[in-house]
C-alpha cells in the first residue's frame, strides 16, 4: 500500500521486566468520506526494528509518499498488531513525465 509518511521513532528498552524494540511510523491516511467526517487523519503504525537503518537514510523534510508492506505480528496473549516490514520512498516523477501526452491514447 502507499501512504504519506512524515517521520519515525525507534523505541528500545525494558518495561516491567519485559524488553521491547519497535519502530513507530507516523503517517497521514485518508478517512472514509461521509456526512459525519471528511479529510485525512494522522496515524501511527508499528514497524519492525530491522527498518531502522533504512529509515535513517530517508530525509523526512515533509511527508513523503512511501510503499509500505505489513504483516500481522503476535504481541502476546493471543493479540496481533499489523506491523510494517518494508518501507521505501516512491520516486517522484519528473514534471515532463506527468505532462507528456499519452501516446497509447492516440
Amino acid at each position: 500500500m502507499q501512504i504519506q509518511v512524515g517521520g519515525w521513532k525507534h523505541s528500545k528498552g525494558e518495561y516491567e521486566g519485559r524488553e521491547f524494540d519497535f519502530v513507530t511510523i507516523y503517517a497521514v491516511s485518508r478517512m472514509e468520506q461521509k456526512d459525519t467526517q471528511r479529510g485525512s487523519a494522522g496515524i501511527d503504525m508499528r514497524g519492525d526494528p530491522s527498518l531502522v537503518e533504512s529509515l535513517k537514510k530517508i530525509d523526512f523534510v515533509g511527508f513523503l509518499l512511501c510503499d509500505v508492506q505489513t504483516e500481522p505480528r503476535a504481541t502476546g496473549k493471543g493479540q496481533f498488531v499489523e506491523t510494517v516490514t518494508h518501507i521505501s520512498v516512491v520516486p517522484e516523477k519528473p514534471l515532463s513525465a506527468m505532462t507528456a501526452p499519452n501516446k497509447a491514447a492516440a
